[in-house]
């Protein structure tokens, strides 16, 4: 296969602030942001750069933790997903252009010279969660329907290549959150008014299963699951965001760690950072932001209402920012314990999205 061609397609800006490295990313004509991973201790974005004519095409761009850049575009591909082989290689799906069917390729973003074009397959719509075993795992749930199951992609890698693809159904109930580590795959979802906790392998074949009387009735998000281990589970209610904390032996605490006084719309998966310390990002009604918590610790909690940016409101400090109403695209992490946050501004209907901005951070 061809491997990706070196190009420059922005203006690129580094600044150094109390906050990280902000680098901005500038177009002529229109970028939009299709998703990022860990690269070997720096960020892999997937953008849309637009041309002149209103056409398209899929760059690959690599940030370091030190702001600089460098970007490859893809010959023939939209549509792109990133993701991690069990050994941590970087691989994307894509589609590439067919005149008549729309199918769904899996190669390496860049160690691609001795692959052949692979056969395509149905493209899979949901978001890469993480790697167990020999396989690399995707969830999807169907915001649109109250009935269908979940579904998971897990494709097999057997000598460094891919084997197969696994489209599985989850077993009821439906809407899980998942969590990946040590090679195991975890499900937890709210059932009549409990919460009923899953350990699935790669087929999605059950393995146990537990069911948690929580402090909480509803939850965000999985910080970290496990039957072994205390798991860590991210609950908001009115905009009071607390942990609540599983023992083994289904003891439950909640951990109050901060009150915004606006509640979550939305929250996304958390990023680990280092062990047992994740990033998650939210947006709602005043704006957005994102946190970093330690098992039942609140380390940082940055949110945007009120501010030309971003306020630290365990310190007051404010991240001042050249434009207003950022959004968050995504969160990786880099090398332990630092992590980028991808933003990009809001554009009106008739103008197409001109900048990325991308803030390098270390937690102290």
């Amino acid at each position: 296969m061809k491997m990706p061609d070196k190009v420059n397609p922005y203006q690129s800006v580094i600044t150094k602030t109390d906050f990280g490295t902000l680098t901005t990313l500038a177009v002529e004509n229109g970028v939009s942001a299709h998703g990022s991973i860990s690269f070997s201790e720096k960020t892999l974005l997937a953008n849309y750069v637009y041309h002149k004519n209103g056409t398209y095409q899929l760059v690959y761009t690599i940030i370091d933790t030190d702001g600089s850049e460098e970007s490859f575009a893809e010959n023939d591909g939209i549509l792109p997903t990133l993701f991690l082989s069990p050994d941590q290689e970087n691989y994307v799906s894509f589609v590439p252009y067919h005149p008549d069917k729309e199918s769904e390729i899996s190669v390496p973003v860049f160690n691609r010279e001795n692959n052949e074009l692979p056969k395509g397959n149905r493209p899979f719509t949901g978001k890469f969660i993480g790697t167990a075993n020999q396989f690399s795992i995707f969830y999807d749930i169907d915001l649109w329907s109250e009935t269908k199951p979940d579904k998971m992609l897990s494709i097999e890698f057997k000598n460094e290549a891919i084997k197969k693809k696994h489209n599985i159904k989850v077993a009821l109930p439906r809407n899980n959150k998942i969590f990946v580590k040590n090679n195991e795959i975890h499900l937890l979802a709210n059932d009549n008014n409990v919460w009923l906790h899953r350990q699935i392998d790669e087929l999605g074949n059950l393995m146990r299963e537990r069911i948690i009387h929580a402090g909480k009735e509803w939850f965000w998000e999985i910080l970290s699951l496990s039957f072994d281990e205390n798991s860590y589970i991210l609950c908001e209610e009115n905009g009071k965001i607390s942990v609540e904390v599983i023992s083994p032996d289904l003891q439950c605490t909640s951990a109050d760690i901060a009150d915004i006084q606006n509640e979550f719309f939305n929250t996304w998966q958390p990023v680990r950072i280092a062990e047992n310390t994740f990033v998650t990002h939210f947006n709602g009604e005043f704006g957005n932001g994102w946190f970093t918590i330690k098992d039942d610790k609140l380390l940082e909690l940055f949110y945007s209402k009120d501010e030309k940016g971003y306020k630290n409101l365990m310190t007051n400090e404010v991240l001042q920012m050249d434009k207003e109403n950022l959004i968050i695209a995504n969160i990786t992490k880099t090398v332990e314990n630092k992590y980028a946050v991808i933003f990009y501004p809001l554009a009106d209907r008739e103008t197409k999205n001109k900048e990325l901005l991308i803030l390098n951070r270390e937690i102290q």
